[in-house]
């Protein structure tokens, strides 16, 4: 059954709605939700889904998660690493 559900992506401006299936992963879930926002949100490559602020297990299922319509979900992306403070603003 699809399940539309409202979701945010920290640093994007906008919230959007997305159609997921009721057996799909909380991992596919957070990778709708980043292409949805590509246009204005750079990917990252861990995806953390949020609801009522607790963490979703990347694999349960959106119906094992609890999410019914109209749920709202975050997603917070970040990168694997960041720079080492010795190298940030260094160019040579």
């Amino acid at each position: 059954m699809l399940v539309p559900l409202y979701t945010f992506v920290k640093g994007d401006t906008l919230g959007i709605v997305v159609l997921v299936q009721d057996g799909d992963t909380i991992a596919a879930l957070a990778e709708t939700i980043a292409d949805a926002a590509s246009m204005r949100v750079a990917p990252g490559s861990e995806m953390t889904v949020l609801a009522g602020g607790k963490r979703l297990d990347p694999r349960a299922t959106v119906s094992s998660a609890g999410l019914t319509m109209l749920d709202r979900v975050d997603l917070v992306m970040s990168s694997e690493r960041a720079a080492p403070a010795s190298q940030v603003g260094m160019s040579r």
